[in-house]
């Protein structure tokens, strides 16, 4: 896969908890996996909290910076997680991030316009 510079992977959760707070998007619940989204100036972030089989919980922040001029790093995330459901790994909070970066990635170019 080509670099990607726009395109963060952030998993210091300090750091996660920290922007979730910062945006009133802190989970009340941890028990279950669950995704949030929010924009910080001209980025898009996303945030899972996943709860493994095994038990294991931990944080995963993808970060698209300038994402409406950053179509390709956004349809990568997409792929990304894309790639998880068919892998059948957190279905339900992939699908829902998956949904969430293509509705974006469709009003790139309505995004694009606001910014100029």
């Amino acid at each position: 896969m080509k670099p990607r510079p726009n395109l963060l992977l952030v998993k210091n959760e300090v750091e996660i908890i920290d922007a979730l707070v910062d945006n009133n998007l802190m989970f009340p619940d941890f028990s279950k996996s669950q995704v949030t989204w929010f924009f910080y100036e001209n980025n898009f972030n996303i945030v899972l909290f996943l709860v493994e089989d095994s038990g294991v919980k931990h944080f995963e922040m993808f970060t698209v910076k300038d994402f409406a001029d950053s179509m390709n790093e956004m349809i990568t995330l997409w792929n990304i997680f894309d790639h998880q459901i068919l892998h059948d790994q957190h279905t339900l909070v992939m699908r829902f991030a998956r949904n969430k970066v293509h509705d974006l990635i469709a009003m790139a170019e309505t995004f694009q316009a606001m910014n100029k």
